[in-house]
Order: structure tokens, then sequence, then C-alpha cells
């Protein structure tokens, strides 16, 4: 099929079924070319919430579409890659993050918005790495805090705050 009777048949079932494409930054130009927005994780969630839209096709990893249904319950999502992971969401397993947080009773969880929903389901406040920094600052100095998956953030986050998360 020739790329531009593609592109009509997606922008005739866009149509027809109400159906927005959204898609990362990290896309191939093709895919993002038909996207009806293009961004980063969060965004695109986001941008499901706002939709009228009753079907969303979330060109992105796993955790994206987990995202985007959160934010956007009634609507239906789907990843046209179902196997496309994130190795951050990958590294934060929810079963060990739950054990974890049963041998760290009384802290706080905050969790990098890179995670799967089930991550998310035993986290206190979900961060991106824009508001991170305001996020923990907001929170009493003694508090003690779970921050996770994302080592490097946490540990550019303690330096600026003096945390030890």
């Amino acid at each position: 099929m020739k790329k531009q009777d593609l592109i009509e048949k997606i922008n005739f079932l866009r149509k027809k079924k109400n159906a927005i494409v959204l898609a990362h930054y990290y896309q191939e130009s093709d895919i993002q070319d038909i996207a009806d927005f293009v961004g980063d994780s969060l965004a695109l969630a986001q941008w499901a919430a706002k939709t009228s839209a009753d079907i969303i096709v979330l060109c992105g990893v796993h955790f994206m579409g987990e995202t985007a249904k959160i934010l956007s319950p009634a609507k239906r999502v789907f990843i046209p890659d179902a196997d496309a992971g994130c190795s951050l969401a990958d590294s934060c397993p929810a079963d060990k993050l739950a054990e974890f947080v049963k041998a760290h009773p009384a802290h706080t969880v905050v969790s990098y918005v890179n995670t799967t929903a089930a991550v998310k389901a035993l986290t206190d406040i979900v961060v991106t790495s824009t508001n991170a920094k305001q996020i923990v600052d907001s929170l009493p100095q003694d508090e003690k805090i779970i921050f996770g998956p994302d080592k490097n953030l946490g540990d550019y986050i303690n330096k600026l705050t003096g945390r030890n998360m």
C-alpha cells in the first residue's frame, strides 16, 4: 500500500471511530506526521484527557498508555506496540516497590511519572522532572521520602534540596 493511501485510510478510520493519534517525541517522523499531537509522556496523557475523542491511539510505551487511561477512564486507549517498554519503568516492578515500602513504613512515596500504573497505585505523589524539586520542597523537611525509580533525578533533587531520599 502506498504511503498516501495508508494516510487516507488512517484519516478515514480516525474520523469514523472518533479517534486521535498521539505520538511521543521519539517516534519516527512518519508517525509524528500523522499524529494529532506530539509530545512527552505527561503531555500526551494530558492531551488524551482533554480531547473529546472516544479512542486514543498512543504511539509510545506501555506506561504512557496506562497513564492516559488513568486520566481518561471512559476512553479506549490503544498502544500500537503492546510490547513497547521503558527501561526506567521496567526497573521498578510494583511487587519489589511494595516490599520496599513495607520495609520502610512512615515514608512518603514519590515516584517519577515514567512508571507503571501498578507503581503509581503504591505512590503518594507522582512528579515530573520539571516539578520534582518543587514537590519535594513542599514536604516538611523531616519527612521521610522514598523516591524512585529515577536514581539520577533523585540524586539531583537530593543535592538541590539537602534531602536524603
